[in-house]
Formats: structure tokens, C-alpha cells, sequence
């Protein structure tokens, strides 16, 4: 794993500075349950004690799990430098970082008005360290927040730390960099975000897709899959990528019980949960589902968050929460390839999040308004009885459909529909083998305006109906011939 030792330059003062080890996990952590209930995702009783019997993974153990590419890695001086700056300020007189001035930076004043009335205000000193290089493990204010804000709604454990990330889709691939060896098995549900596809597909993965129901992955299948795998003396996977609430595409949320067997199965079969959870406010069962991460005693989560669902997607904002080690490691390929997300970005989002009254507010206003769209969608969904089922959505911002009589949706999707203005996504795009046949549809209600719901459903209908007519020749040509 990476150390400061490596550094060829005064490693004692590194270590110091650099240490693994910050001040948020040396300390002793100190819960405050003075928190609104939309932004508690843990449980109020403590871990179960069956879990007493697994180890918790120290930094050595984790160096089992990263990809050769990863171990490679190592620390740029310069950027190791850069973060010593931060970290010394004024206390040193510095001729080594290759910063521009912030006085030649064009601009004095940057101001947004939000929907609430509050201005969000930038200049002087604050608007130059926007504008200005930052550590690759984020703007130091930022972390400091993160660390309190995951503090506040996870209980996350005092192993972990966090790292800025430009987007969530940005430390998926990150984390498949780091994780995933080309021809790893992998676990995922039988559908999955294409994102994640995008990502695991160059390393041509060995993808174990577990069945899920109405109340997402399936403990018991994901048990026998890998009991099967362990007596077969097949490749155990080292990583199970799911999204837990709203799972895009199908909607689903993983409630507690389920997500305690999923870890207990982690633990035992030696394998990380990358958690992604994008829709984490948008939950609309009215049943608070504690998040992994809160259950993360023995150090197998690492947690993708976003500001794009909530705040912005625009600003390409996310952040990891993982083991200190993990996060270490994910740090030297921020190094890498892209030196560090967006400090504006950063310093808007630290505002956003550092006042957690208005976060609040804000999420319960934004879960509120999801959920009329979404149940405005279902309603006018109506007209497909007979034609399609579903349910309604748990979470996120999408409907499932299988339609009836159709078996493969992808040319109704590309021809009928689209020649009809009419936008779709085919369950393909959600399936890692992407020709394979499909008889699933993804619906978003998030954008498309109220008054045009229900001519979207009616389409839809038209849609299917003229897809039966065109497949009913096919069907007959198909068919067997009657006996005389």
C-alpha cells in the first residue's frame, strides 16, 4: 500500500503531514442525534453481533484485492507537495509549487442566487482558492465537511476517509481501475446501470448477474451462487457494484434486513460492496434503509455519492467513502488523470452542504416533487392495462415496464416509436450483453412536463399495439403446424 516512506524527500516531516491516519479517524468520533429524519441512513439499534465473528480488514488485507495496474501507482511529489502546502500554509516560505498567481485571474466576484433567496457569494481569498489548484483528495474545507456530513447521516466508522471525485461515474471507474483484474467475476444484479456496464466492459469480467424481486437482490441466490462457486473451486468474485435505493433501472429499494444478510455474505465470502447511491434522498417508501456504510464494521464498503441528482449534474460532483487505505490508493489515480475535480465546483457544493437545515429542506422539497411526478406517470400509465405491467417505483426516477406480447422491445424502441417522436429506453441498455433479447422498458418521469404525461402514455399504447400487429405474422409463420 502506499506510504510516505516512499517519498525521497525529509519522510519523517511527511509522515506527519501525510500520515494515512487524519485527524478525522484518530478522533474520537461523537454522534449528535439532533439530525432531520430525511438525512438519517443508519439504524438507531447497533450492528448485529453475528458479525463479532469476522475480522475487520486492516491495510494489509487490502492489498488482496487491488488490481497489479493499481499497485503500480505511485505518489507524485509534486502533488504530495501541493498537499503539504495546504497543510502549512504561511508557515513556510515556498518556492516549489507550479501554481499560477491568483492575481492574474481574471475575475474579483462570483455570486448565484438560489431558489431560496440566499445568495451564494465568492471573492477575495475564498473566490482565489476556488480558482486555484487543490490537493488531489479535495479542497481541504470540503473533505472536513464530507467527513462530519457522513459522520452525521451514516455513522460511518472511523476507518474511512473521503475523496472528491468528479462525479460518481467517475469513481465507478476508479474503483473498477483499482478492483477488477480483466476476467474477474463480478457481482451485480440481473440488471444494471449502464454506467457500471460501461466501465467493467474493457476488462471483459466474468459478470455473476444475481435475480432480484420487489425487494431487490435476492440474499438467498446471492448465497447459493457463491457457496456453488466456492465447492466448484471457481474464481470468487472480490466486489459486488449495486445501487441500493431507486436501483436504475428497475426502481427498486434494498431494505434493512436484506442489506444486513448481503453484508453478513461479504464478510464471509471475502468480497467489497461498492454501494452507489445517487438517489439516496429520493426514497419514497416513507421507510428510513440504513446504508451499507453504516453497517461497515469490518471495513468491505466503499460508497459512491453525487451531487447530481440533487443539486446539480452539471457541476460533475462526488465523492468516496471508503476504508483509508482505499481511499489512498484512489487518490494516486485522481493524481493521474485528472490532478483534482473542479475546485469551483467544490467550494459551491461546500456551501450547499455545510448548512445541513437548508440540506434538508431542500432534499424533502426535491423527494417531494419526484414523487408527484412519479406518481403522475403512473396514473396516466393506466391506459397500458393489459398491455404492460410494472409497479410503482420505490425510489429514483424511473418506471420498469415489460411489455405483453412483445418479446424483444429494441426495434418497437428504435422504429415504431421513435418514427412516432416518442423517446425510450430499451431494457437492453441495462443488460451487459447488450443483444441479447429483452421485453423491458425504462420510463423517466424526472423532466417530461406534467401536461404531457399522459400523451406520452397514450403513445406508448399505440406503440405496443402496432408492434402486436407487426409481430403477429411473425408468430403464425413461427408457430408449429396444427395436426389433422
Amino acid at each position: 500500500m502506499f506510504s510516505p516512506s516512499k517519498l525521497r524527500i525529509n519522510t519523517k516531516l511527511f509522515k506527519k503531514l501525510l500520515d494515512l491516519r487524519s485527524c478525522y479517524e484518530l478522533s474520537k468520533i461523537r454522534y449528535s442525534d439532533d439530525i432531520p429524519e430525511i438525512l438519517k441512513f443508519y439504524s438507531d439499534t447497533p450492528a448485529s453481533c453475528q458479525l463479532d465473528k469476522y475480522p475487520k480488514l486492516t491495510e494489509d488485507d487490502y492489498t488482496r484485492f487491488i488490481t497489479k495496474k493499481a499497485m503500480k501507482r505511485e505518489p507524485a511529489d509534486t502533488r504530495q507537495i501541493t498537499k503539504l502546502a495546504y497543510k502549512l500554509g504561511k508557515q513556510v516560505i515556498s518556492l516549489a509549487e507550479g501554481m499560477p498567481n491568483e492575481e492574474m485571474f481574471p475575475f474579483a466576484r462570483l455570486q448565484l442566487s438560489t431558489k431560496t433567496g440566499k445568495d451564494l457569494v465568492l471573492e477575495g481569498s475564498e473566490l482565489a482558492a476556488a480558482l486555484q489548484y487543490m490537493p488531489s483528495q479535495g479542497y481541504p474545507a470540503l473533505l472536513t465537511e464530507l467527513r462530519s456530513l457522513q459522520r452525521a447521516l451514516h455513522r460511518a466508522p472511523d476507518t474511512h476517509d473521503v475523496l472528491v471525485t468528479n462525479g460518481a461515474q467517475h469513481a465507478i471507474y476508479q474503483c473498477a481501475d483499482m478492483l477488477v483484474e480483466p476476467g474477474d467475476p463480478v457481482l451485480l444484479s440481473e440488471y444494471t446501470y449502464t454506467g457500471a456496464l460501461s466501465v467493467l466492459r474493457p476488462y471483459d469480467p466474468e459478470l455473476i448477474l444475481i435475480a432480484e424481486d420487489e425487494s431487490g437482490i435476492v440474499p438467498e441466490t446471492l448465497e447459493s451462487v457463491l457457496e456453488s462457486r466456492l465447492m466448484r473451486g471457481l474464481k470468487m468474485p472480490k466486489l459486488l457494484y449495486v445501487v441500493p435505493t431507486g436501483s436504475n433501472p428497475t426502481g427498486l429499494v434494498i431494505p434493512e434486513h436484506r442489506k444486513k444478510q448481503i453484508y453478513e455474505l461479504a464478510c464471509r465470502y471475502d468480497f467489497l460492496i461498492l454501494e452507489d447511491d445517487p438517489y439516496m434522498f429520493f426514497n419514497y417508501t416513507g421507510i428510513r434503509t440504513p446504508s451499507f456504510l453504516s453497517m461497515d464494521v469490518c471495513g468491505r464498503v466503499l460508497r459512491l455519492d453525487s451531487a447530481s441528482k440533487a443539486f446539480s449534474a452539471g457541476l460533475r460532483l462526488g465523492w468516496l467513502t471508503a476504508p483509508a487505505p482505499l481511499v489512498a490508493r484512489a487518490e494516486l489515480h485522481s493524481q493521474a488523470e485528472l490532478l483534482h475535480p473542479s475546485t469551483l465546483s467544490q467550494a459551491i457544493i461546500l456551501r450547499v452542504l455545510s448548512d445541513r437545515a437548508a440540506l434538508a429542506e431542500h432534499a424533502a422539497r426535491a423527494r417531494d416533487f419526484y414523487l408527484a411526478r412519479r406518481d403522475a406517470l403512473g396514473e396516466a400509465l393506466q391506459v397500458l392495462r393489459g398491455l404492460a405491467d410494472w409497479t410503482p417505483p420505490q425510489a429514483g426516477m424511473f418506471y420498469w415496464l415489460r411489455v405483453h406480447g412483445v418479446d424483444d422491445v429494441y426495434d418497437m424502441v428504435f422504429h415504431r416509436a421513435l418514427s412516432r417522436g416518442l423517446l425510450l429506453v430499451p431494457g437492453q441498455a441495462f443488460m451487459f450483453d447488450s443483444a441479447q433479447r429483452c421485453s423491458h422498458l425504462r420510463l423517466t418521469f424526472s423532466k417530461l412536463p406534467l401536461h404531457l404525461m399522459a400523451e406520452a402514455a397514450l403513445q406508448l399504447r399505440d406503440v405496443i399495439l402496432e408492434e402486436h400487429k407487426v409481430a403477429e405474422p411473425r408468430r403464425r409463420a413461427a408457430a408449429p403446424p396444427r395436426s389433422r
